[in-house]
């Protein structure tokens, strides 16, 4: 039995081990490939009660890849990190509205391509609206 019980130590330490390493390599390669991509910002528009600011950007991670409109919804005073957008991804530009203090309107064209449409970021329902 004691064979058993080293065996399960072994491996129980491996997968441990493995974990971490992975974890390790997933923190190092978003760091090394989130150098190539730059955010740049194309309007900003704050809620009425300006608690929440709504950040429209241009998203560009070089030349294998086209560039992108973004939509970040984020606290009011808080900086726009060089990631991805929270709320809204799209091919073509998009415009924006706070139709009150939960509430934002995006209007954007349909035949564009839409990678990321969600409906609730950071407690603001999100209403899409076709062109």
């Amino acid at each position: 039995m004691k064979k058993w019980k080293k065996w399960i130590l072994i491996i129980s330490i491996i997968i441990g081990f493995s974990g971490i390493m992975l974890m390790g390599c997933k923190i190092v390669l978003e760091k090394v490939f989130a150098g190539m991509c730059a955010n740049e910002i194309v309007k900003k528009v704050d809620s009425p009660n300006g608690k929440k600011t709504a950040y429209i950007f241009k998203r560009d991670c070089g030349a294998t890849t086209a560039e992108s409109f973004q939509l970040s919804i984020l606290n009011n005073g808080g900086d726009l990190k060089n990631k991805s957008g929270n709320t809204f991804v799209s091919s073509e530009e998009f415009s924006v509205e706070w139709l009150n203090d939960s509430k934002l309107q995006i209007k954007y064209d349909q035949t564009s391509e839409t990678f990321k449409m969600d409906s609730r970021v950071k407690r603001i329902n999100v209403e899409y609206v076709g062109k």
